[in-house]
């Protein structure tokens, strides 16, 4: 079998199942299009296994011999976040390699969501030591524990993070320490089954997990209702917590919520992700 570009169908289905093991965030869509191939380029990398921008049956044989990245999400469930986070491949190339400011109450942010005012010098080296040259490491020291700004974002504007290198921190460095969190705020989330875990552990990467205050109230009512056993009515308190922004300037967070209740409800299948 050859699967390249032009192919669609349950063959590249799997073919996309296959490459998000490896972190490549596609929808499953069964369209062999361009991230698909881009996907196969960097898994040929990845893999040590030379050809061209299609595959065959031995990259396909080493995809299902691939085991998930992670232990504690499947690929479908680092895809959901990490697409939450810089929305597809093709977008991290064009808006995310190089380093942004999200927002005013951020830092300089790097690869997929990493927050520079949430790190120093030797958590920036632990981190991206593996992946990044100690020269590019060095050039972020001024823009480390700070907000961001129009100033320091020109400072470093010109780095490029690969999306392999970003995806290999987001899988090896972020995502475990966020799964932590999520099991502090709510112990049963290991129970979950694998959509339902994802959801919460997209919530908790995204808003942290205190659970004090008024804006935590949501938050609250799902660790209430986890510990009661009162799993479905969960979706509806994703959907409740869209009250916390506007939706004329904070649209992506809304769709985000939305998403989170869609994947608590119907699994990875209703957003093309399994």
């Amino acid at each position: 079998m050859l699967l390249e570009r032009g192919a669609q169908g349950d063959a590249v289905k799997g073919l996309q199942r296959g490459l998000n093991k490896l972190g490549a965030l596609l929808l499953v869509d069964g369209d062999f299009g361009a991230g698909t191939e881009a996907a196969v380029v960097e898994a040929r990398d990845t893999l040590q296994c030379p050809g061209p921008a299609a595959a065959d049956d031995e990259l396909l044989a080493m995809l299902v011999a691939t085991p998930e990245l992670s232990p504690d999400l499947t690929g479908a469930g680092l895809s959901f976040i990490g697409r939450e986070e810089v929305s597809s491949p093709a977008d991290y190339r064009t808006r995310y390699r190089h380093p942004t400011w999200p927002s005013p109450n951020s830092g300089i942010t790097i690869g997929i969501g990493y927050d520079l005012r949430f790190a120093n010098v030797a958590k920036l080296q632990a981190d991206w030591g593996s992946v990044l040259p100690a020269s590019i490491i060095a050039r972020f020291a001024p823009v480390l524990g700070t907000r961001g700004s129009d100033e320091l974002l020109g400072k470093v504007a010109d780095i490029e993070i690969p999306l392999p290198a970003a995806i290999s921190v987001f899988v090896s460095r972020m995502m475990p320490e966020h799964i932590r969190n999520t099991r502090i705020a709510y112990p049963g989330v290991d129970a979950l089954p694998p959509a339902r875990r994802t959801a919460l552990i997209s919530l908790v990467f995204n808003r942290g997990n205190d659970l004090e205050g008024d804006r935590r109230r949501e938050m609250k009512q799902i660790r209430d209702l986890l510990a009661a056993g009162n799993l479905d009515p969960i979706a509806a308190q994703f959907e409740a917590m869209v009250r916390l922004w506007n939706p004329q300037t904070e649209g992506g967070i809304i769709e985000r919520r939305r998403r989170e209740a869609i994947l608590w409800r119907d699994g990875f299948g209703a957003l093309q992700l399994d």
